[in-house]
């Protein structure tokens, strides 16, 4: 219900009488523009602070205050009003106004409700010497229930005449810009400023003249204020072009840690640019941002030449401008290899590049490429922002449209269903959308924090024989363009042939009998018992390495069209064997010329179920998922091999050995694994073996050797314990022939 006026009046004096001080309330004056004009008690003095009360509802109280006749051009006007209690029923408002009653600055409220107040500030620029101003302070109500007042805790009033620190001011203009004064540093023109954002929407501006072709590096910087509070706002900064338009921009994370932001650009306009400093108030208020007169921030600039020789003889940042060089010969000549020096100056740079790698019908080869980092130029700090630099390698997709690059692998080969990594599907199908032509990636590199000095920047890409010239495109490029360290890099890029894959897999070969098995559980040497190849392409596998650990060469999200080279041999089992078979394996892979090793390997097998057949006389046997192969790797942990109880720890141990040679590594199945091949599996005659590279250490090629053959069953293996068991033996069936009990394809 709604209180008639004169039983209000009377609560609130009640509600005066309770709060006020004991004895009497306390006194009320300065209720009027014209008593704080006249009156001795309503005028300020400068720099003195105030202390008076809103007493009642709807009081209010009026001051003025005379300004000096000697105000300069950097004069600003503080005043700060509050409260410091902890809490007040009165959300402070408070107008400054000229003495014709035109505000200085819209009037500001302290409208914390239930919160602790906060002071109420203006700091403004004010030059309008000897000006006598007015200040009208009361309560902002934001509650009817709630009282208005406080005649128990007073709040202060000060007002101050200062002094902006910024030596620039007033440079808030295009005309206004501080200019800056660039000196010869080294073949580098350098100039710098500072300046301070000291009141509510300030800005400030620096020029400085720039001509066509030059790189213009600018940076703003400023310290931390820690252990005082941070500044009122966020620094940011643009950079504007001669017609006033924005080339750049950039702002603070955090206004409490220290301020690094910087670009490089490449002029292609030349004229007077200006960096502009502001303040952004973190995007949560459409109110102008205050100023802090703490912080001092600093612009750099420094102009100086295109350091990329390819952008300076040309400009390579479009496909139709990339560096092309024509390789001649055949693989392996001294003139089958090329290398480019370019670097990422600027904001954005991409650098294209081109090898030509002309006809060579007769035989396989491959494409070697490597970045490497150098250690010249460098003539600024990079920029502050995280890199995220690629290299990626293309073919133009000729003969087909953009839709078959996207869905013919005879277009665009897609690394085994593009990979794993979800962001290459779209990296791969964006491209062979390319606007002037389709383009299939062939190989990515991508920077990772795992592999420093980018390790993992390195490829080795498959070219088949072809009867006429193929060009292979190579882009260095920063992810989303805002990086460049203005450092060097080296593209090298090499043509070598690949006698292995030419010569392709041999045919098919009887898997030899050991019976004597003196070498077990390695098979014997020699050219019965071994295969050969060599692994020259692709990232290989995974089977060990973690790449988000900086694991080996290859990057969490590196991708090859080809995945890996793959050589698959055929062996002819014993199919008149009734009984299981123990198979021998073992794997020995050369060290490259400096003693690295390449990779390792994994061997994918395909056996047939003789007692089954789908029509094309091989049914594969499936271990998971249909006709999925079973795959050896090797791996140093304990394992659990196929015979071993489910769930059991105690016979956990490891399935390969490792032998690290002087000019090889060889690494064998044990004992434990219980290798054995089923008399169905031996009845279907052929027992296929992919190897393929995995773990890649280095992309020089793997020259491997394959030892196998088959040998009696069960054998012998050593317990963890020191004790000895055997593989699992089958029974007798009814008719006295052996049962299997070989279940090899469970191996994990």
């Amino acid at each position: 219900m709604t209180l008639p006026p004169l039983i209000t009046r009377l609560l609130s004096l009640v509600l005066l009488a309770l709060t006020a001080c004991p004895g009497r309330e306390p006194a009320d004056s300065c209720n009027t523009r014209e008593e704080a004009l006249r009156s001795s008690e309503c005028r300020l003095t400068l720099g003195q602070s105030l202390e008076r009360h809103i007493s009642f509802e709807g009081d209010t109280d009026w001051y003025s205050v005379q300004l000096p006749a000697d105000l300069g051009p950097r004069s600003l006007l503080r005043v700060t009003a509050g409260y410091a209690a902890q809490s007040t029923a009165v959300n402070l408002s408070v107008s400054l106004l000229r003495e014709d009653g035109s505000e200085v600055a819209p009037r500001r409220v302290d409208a914390h409700g239930e919160g602790q107040p906060k002071p109420v500030e203006f700091l403004v620029p004010f030059t309008e010497s000897g000006a006598k101003l007015v200040l009208l302070l009361g309560d902002e109500p934001s509650n009817s229930s709630r009282p208005g007042y406080d005649s128990r805790n007073p709040y202060s009033l000060t007002v101050e005449v200062l002094e902006n620190p910024d030596a620039n001011e007033s440079n808030d203009t295009v005309d206004s810009a501080t200019p800056l004064v660039l000196t010869n540093q080294g073949g580098v023109r350098v100039g710098s400023a500072t300046g301070y954002l000291a009141t509510e929407g300030d800005v400030d501006r620096f020029a400085f003249d720039v001509p066509v072709g030059k790189i213009a590096y600018v940076r703003v910087t400023a310290p931390s204020l820690a252990p005082q509070p941070p500044p009122a706002y966020f620094l940011s900064y643009k950079l504007m072009r001669p017609d006033d338009s924005p080339e750049a921009e950039g702002r603070v994370h955090s206004n409490e840690l220290a301020a690094d932001l910087a670009t490089a650009r490449r002029v292609k306009v030349a004229g007077t640019w200006q960096v502009l400093v502001r303040a952004w108030n973190s995007g949560t208020s459409s109110a102008p941002p205050p100023g802090d007169m703490r912080l001092q921030y600093t612009v750099e600039v420094r102009v100086l030449d295109e350091g990329d020789p390819q952008d300076v003889s040309g400009d390579n940042d479009e496909l139709a401008r990339a560096r092309v060089v024509t390789l001649s010969g055949s693989p392996e000549a001294s003139t089958a290899k090329t290398s480019f020096t370019g670097r990422l100056g600027s904001v954005p740079d991409l650098d294209w590049y081109g090898v030509e790698v002309p006809s060579y019908s007769t035989a396989h080869s491959v494409l070697h490429y490597r970045l490497v980092p150098l250690s010249s130029g460098g003539r600024f700090p990079a920029l502050p922002e995280l890199p995220v630099r690629h290299v990626r390698v293309f073919t133009e997709v000729t003969g087909f449209s953009a839709a078959d690059c996207v869905s013919k692998a005879e277009a665009c080969p897609k690394g085994n269903g593009y990979g794993s990594d979800p962001n290459v599907t779209p990296l791969v199908n964006g491209w062979c959308n390319n606007k002037s032509t389709p383009l299939c990636l062939r190989s990515s590199r991508d920077e990772s924090e795992s592999f420093s000095s980018l390790r993992n920047f390195e490829g080795v890409l498959p070219v088949p024989p072809h009867t006429s010239s193929v060009r292979y495109y190579f882009l260095v490029q920063d992810e989303g363009s805002n990086w460049a360290d203005d450092r060097d890099y080296r593209l090298e890029v090499e043509w070598l042939s690949d006698a292995d894959e030419t010569a392709g897999p041999p045919s098919s070969k009887i898997l030899a009998r050991d019976d004597e098995a003196r070498t077990f559980p390695a098979p014997p040497t020699g050219v019965d018992y071994e295969v050969k190849g060599s692994i020259s392409y692709g990232l290989g596998q995974l089977v060990g390495n973690d790449p988000t650990k900086g694991q080996g060469v290859r990057g969490p999200a590196d991708y090859d069209a080809v995945t890996s080279d793959v050589d698959t041999f055929t062996f002819i089992l014993p199919s008149a064997e009734s009984v299981d078979r123990t198979w021998e394996v073992q794997w020995e892979v050369a060290h490259l010329p400096d003693g690295g090793t390449p990779h390792g390997l994994s061997l994918n097998l395909t056996l047939c179920d003789g007692e089954r057949t789908d029509g094309s006389g091989c049914t594969q046997v499936s271990t998971g998922s249909a006709g999925a192969p079973l795959t050896l790797a090797y791996r140093e942990e304990p394992l659990r091999a196929w015979h071993s109880p489910s769930g059991s720890q105690s016979d956990l141990q490891p399935l390969y050995s490792l032998e690290r040679g002087r000019s090889s590594t060889k690494v064998t199945v044990l004992p434990y694994a219980c290798a054995c091949l089923a008399p169905r599996f031996l009845r279907g005659g052929v027992l296929k073996v992919a190897v393929s590279g995995v773990d890649r250490t280095d992309y020089g090629a793997a020259d491997y050797t394959l030892r196998t053959a088959h040998t009696g069953y069960p054998k012998t293996y050593s317990r963890p314990d020191g004790s000895t068991a055997s593989c699992p033996i089958g029974g007798v069936s009814a008719d006295g022939g052996t049962v299997s009990v070989c279940d090899f394809t469970r191996q994990p």
